[in-house]
């Protein structure tokens, strides 16, 4: 083969890979973990976000999105991606009706609630659809001792303001 026929199917190898690691969604495995890590995007509307098995959420709340009054920001609290984690003193049913007013005066419509789980923790999800399309939320509340911990997932496709 010639030096040149030899660079151009390596050069097309390169091409090929790179095009199948992406189309995945996934980069290529943390070579410390050895499992794959979600993709980080930004968008010029949105701003950074990250794919979750809940969908692609924003790295940052939309400015117009509640948050609970004296809350404290919780970061490290979950090793899961999530939009914002904060914690309060408040109890959970204080928190969960809060958020359900908060985010109804913000166009969002609660769908459901879960029972609690075994640690306690509850999950409300949230239908942001009348503000954009896609547009949805998902807040788990977990009381740890004396704290509540809120795990905001706000989805891509929420607006900024």
């Amino acid at each position: 083969m010639t030096g040149r026929r030899l660079a151009a199917l390596c050069g097309l190898a390169f091409v090929v890979a790179g095009c199948t690691a992406g189309s995945t969604g996934l980069a290529p495995a943390s070579p410390t973990t050895g499992t794959p890590t979600p993709v980080v995007s930004a968008s010029p509307s949105v701003g950074p976000t990250t794919g979750t098995a809940w969908g692609a959420i924003r790295d940052v709340p939309p400015a117009s999105f509640p948050r609970y009054p004296g809350a404290s920001d919780a970061p490290g609290a979950t090793k899961d991606p999530v939009t914002e984690a904060i914690s309060t003193s408040a109890t959970l049913v204080a928190v969960n009706g809060w958020y359900s007013a908060a985010l109804s005066a913000a166009g969002y419509k609660q769908t459901s609630v879960s029972n609690p789980a075994e640690d306690g923790s509850v999950v409300a999800e949230f239908d942001g659809g009348s503000i954009a399309p896609g547009c949805r939320a998902q807040l788990t509340y977990q009381p740890l001792g004396d704290r509540t911990f809120v795990f905001v997932l706000v989805a891509a496709a929420c607006p900024s303001n």
